[in-house]
């Protein structure tokens, strides 16, 4: 009898010990939880601040977001424009391609563009759709041929015809969209 109460005593410490640990564990899990809570508050913050709107317009939203890949992709679309202009002069070669060279060199900036935003939001694209890759390749394309119309007037670029003028900026808007979407994708 008193080694089955010895026994059972020893069952019943082994189980206060456990027990104890189970609390001290709970209590470490509680504190976790409580700072994980505050880091996701914190991240839920720092999303609300980027999603921000700073301008509304009928159903568009002009967000925070938006002025940001803006602001990107025009550093990179200058750039671009400029080492188009400097290394291999776009203006003659848009001057001497035919239309069909032309219209080639847009479908191929657009399609390896498309890739590029495509590998960028394919994480968010179940959320939102396919449309996001149209929408944020045509900003990005709508960009760098704003640039690239500026810095012809910039650069003093003389053309013969609106038909050169327009070819000038289909082939010099492949320089200039691949700077803006690979500034664009930074992060």
């Amino acid at each position: 009898m008193v080694a089955k109460k010895k026994s059972m005593q020893k069952r019943l410490d082994s189980i206060d010990k456990r027990i104890s640990r189970i609390e001290k564990e709970e209590k470490n899990i509680e504190k976790e939880e409580k700072r994980v809570e505050g880091k996701i508050e914190a991240v839920v913050k720092s999303e609300q601040n980027i999603e921000k709107t700073i301008l509304k317009l009928g159903r568009f939203n002009f967000k925070k977001k938006h002025l940001v890949e803006f602001t990107r992709a025009s550093a990179g679309a200058f750039l671009g424009v400029g080492i188009g202009r400097g290394l291999i002069g776009l203006d003659n070669i848009a001057k001497n391609l035919a239309w069909l060279n032309v219209i080639g060199i847009l479908f191929f900036i657009l399609f390896i563009s498309s890739l590029l935003v495509y590998r960028d939001e394919k994480k968010h694209m179940p959320k939102v759709g396919a449309s996001v890759l149209a929408q944020r390749l045509f900003f990005i394309y709508l960009i760098s041929v704003s640039i690239e119309f500026i810095s012809l007037l910039l650069f003093n670029v003389q053309y013969d015809s609106t038909e050169t003028l327009i070819k000038i900026i289909i082939v010099g808007s492949y320089t200039a969209m691949a700077s803006a979407i690979t500034f664009s994708l930074a992060e």
